[in-house]
């Protein structure tokens, strides 16, 4: 898995148990520290649903929210490892849910958020 590069986009893809279209709710969360940080679920901006897979973007203000996990550049405060996990909804005995896969957090020397 990649990691979260601080005011950078971050696209993610991912491969749901049943086809996507199958479900009536995908929820794809992002944390730290032990908060959600982030949630993208479908009909969100930057949420895109394949045949096999859900693919989302994190935007530049999103990136933003997170504190980096490794030393910054700039002096930042060293945050704890982010994490991502996806859960599926069919019905109420077909809920997958993904194991929590850490995310590194990594910050950019210039936060600026680019293009507003």
């Amino acid at each position: 898995m990649a990691a979260i590069q601080r005011a950078g986009t971050f696209p993610a893809k991912i491969r749901t148990p049943l086809a996507p279209a199958e479900y009536t709710q995908i929820r794809v969360s992002f944390a730290q520290g032990q908060q959600i940080i982030v949630e993208k679920t479908i009909g969100d901006a930057g949420f895109t649903v394949g045949e096999d897979s859900v693919e989302l973007v994190l935007t530049q203000a999103e990136t933003l929210q997170f504190a980096p996990t490794a030393g910054s550049p700039m002096g930042t405060i060293k945050g704890p490892m982010a994490y991502m996990q996806i859960r599926c909804y069919k019905n109420t005995t077909d809920a997958p849910a993904s194991c929590v896969w850490p995310l590194p957090v990594y910050d950019s020397l210039n936060l600026e958020v680019m293009g507003t």
